[in-house]
């Protein structure tokens, strides 16, 4: 089983929730989930917030107007009508953190194991362990066994449960955009792919090698456009020449999910590529992405 596969059963092999939020600095976003997950404009809801209302940060409180995600939150159950309480919540991609780490000992017993992850992130983050909350997976990478971390701020968590819980909705996952982005991609037969998740304030890249993540990189990124297309492309660019030099080997696919207004100027700049095949994830709503993989 792919390791694709196995996050899926390892993190969401729990039953569906009735309606997905995404929570972004620009955007509030919510989905409504049922046997079949509809595009018609009945079935999600999307509204651009103002600059203030929602900063991402990994440990600091996110929320700056609670107010505003209430209304929203009130829009969304009004408009969708969920079946049932249950909510999946993607939070900010840049309050979160993923980390993959290389296990020199691949048969250590759960408390070394923790032990280990604990180790190196006290090295990794500025924030003592208290203020942090993390989930890890285990996998084997060719030779080698990793272990993929993903953490953000306990307050952060916090903040975003009891938000929903005030509005008698029972918060299941948490989880980031790309992580539920890749999620989405779990049916897929590619092997070696990478995963450019580009929106508005965050680049995520995700390298897929013989069906487990190899590497994963996360950037935030700031206005204008021009800037922003120009980082994305660099970034990925640097992505590929690096899997080149160091593991001889070429990336031939990239997933593509961009929020940008320039995405068809970010496609046809990597097509340019030789060798270069871009699938792009969702161009008719593409503003729901990552909310396809949070069920």
């Amino acid at each position: 089983m792919s390791l694709i596969n196995r996050w899926r059963k390892y993190f969401w092999e729990a039953p569906w929730p009735a309606v997905v939020f995404q929570v972004a600095p620009s955007y509030l976003a919510a989905l409504k989930i049922g046997r079949e997950i509809k595009f018609s404009e009945a079935d999600y809801l999307i509204e651009k917030i103002p600059a203030g209302v929602v900063e991402a940060n990994l440990i600091q409180p996110n929320i700056k107007k609670p107010e505003i995600l209430e209304d929203f939150i009130d829009q969304a159950v009004n408009k969708l009508k969920p079946r049932g309480s249950s909510a999946t919540i993607i939070i900010p991609e840049i309050s979160s953190r993923v980390f993959i780490f290389s296990l020199e000992n691949a048969f250590l017993t759960p408390a070394e194991l923790t032990k280990f992850i604990e180790w190196r992130l006290d090295h990794q983050l500025s924030s003592p362990l208290s203020a942090i909350r993390y989930s890890f997976q285990t996998f084997n990478s060719g030779q080698e066994k990793k272990v993929l971390v993903v953490c953000s701020g306990l307050e952060v968590i916090n903040e975003y449960e009891a938000i929903f819980q005030e509005k008698k909705l029972r918060p299941g996952k948490i989880t980031i955009p790309s992580l539920s982005l890749f999620n989405f991609l779990s049916e897929i037969k590619e092997k070696d792919f990478l995963l450019v998740d580009a929106d508005f304030d965050y680049l995520s890249l995700i390298v897929v090698m013989e069906g487990t993540i190899y590497l994963y990189r996360q950037k935030q990124l700031l206005p204008p456009d021009e800037d922003r297309l120009e980082v994305i492309l660099k970034e990925i660019e640097n992505t590929l020449y690096f899997l080149e030099d160091k593991i001889k080997k070429k990336i031939r696919l990239i997933f593509l999910r961009s929020n940008m207004e320039k995405t068809q100027l970010l496609i046809s700049q990597l097509k340019m590529k030789k060798e270069i095949e871009v699938s792009e994830i969702g161009p008719d709503n593409r503003e729901i992405g990552p909310m396809l993989g949070g069920y």
